[in-house]
């Protein structure tokens, strides 16, 4: 008798366009750095998707073509977003694209929880998939009352809207559906990249790898220019004269 559990889990993973990602980290990195950092977090995720037994195709929902193509790279298939209308419409467009595929477990989960493990993983796709029952499996965020992933069965059980305060609303959908959401809280899947105190975080806990050795001198001539730039509007400043004075 085949096991419930031999139904793959299909990952679906949302990226924004590079341009747009990680915007509140503007406050101390430049567009470059953010860009680096929004990258490399996604290869560490795609990575320890792919290293993760239980996980089948990976399905990564983007309009942004570097992402697409680092995801090609790494083994997953492209949904290529349309119009951006937000991440979760981005997330319901890749779960109609694996349903289509014969999908009947999804894990959604974003690009910026590079500290996720693979045990962790692992211990969400092992739970029980019922082909008789709807399942909902969340982890909420460590901080914020966001949801950091998502897994139903079947794909269609919840809709996926992730944001702010999506824990609690992710639970009460749940409830109104008549399910009753299992909740699972990890130490790395539950913390995400949004914030400057995160990427703190991020740096301590992968200080004995070369992953994300690019943060410290980012961090150092962003704040170098920000003062720079403060110095310039501040002598402009004093160098205009008071209003209504003219000269002789």
């Amino acid at each position: 008798m085949r096991s419930a559990n031999a139904e793959p889990v299909w990952a679906v993973v949302p990226v924004k366009r590079l341009i747009r990602a990680k915007t509140r980290l503007g406050r101390i990195l430049s567009p470059h750095a953010r860009r680096e950092l929004v990258l490399t977090m996604f290869e560490d995720v795609l990575a320890t998707l792919r290293g993760t037994p239980g996980i089948g195709p990976i399905l990564v929902v983007t309009a942004d073509r570097w992402v697409a193509a680092i995801g090609e790279r790494h083994g997953a298939r492209i949904v290529v977003e349309g119009q951006p209308f937000g991440l979760n419409a981005a997330l319901g467009q890749g779960a109609r694209s694996a349903m289509r595929e014969g999908a009947r477990r999804i894990l959604f989960i974003p690009a910026d929880v590079p500290l996720a493990k693979p045990a962790e993983i692992s211990l969400l796709a092992s739970e029980p998939g019922d082909r008789e029952r709807r399942v909902a499996v969340i982890v909420p965020a460590e901080i914020g009352g966001g949801t950091n992933a998502l897994l139903l069965s079947p794909p269609d059980a919840l809709a996926p809207n992730f944001g702010e305060d999506s824990f609690a609303l992710h639970c009460q959908q749940a409830f109104r559906r008549g399910l009753v959401p299992k909740v699972l809280r990890f130490n790395g899947l539950g913390r995400d990249i949004d914030e400057p105190t995160d990427v703190d975080a991020l740096m301590q806990e992968s200080s004995e790898s070369t992953r994300y050795t690019f943060l410290q001198p980012a961090l150092r001539d962003h704040e170098a220019r920000l003062k720079r730039l403060s110095r310039h509007v501040l002598e402009e400043a004093a160098s205009e004269k008071p209003f209504g004075m003219s000269e002789g």
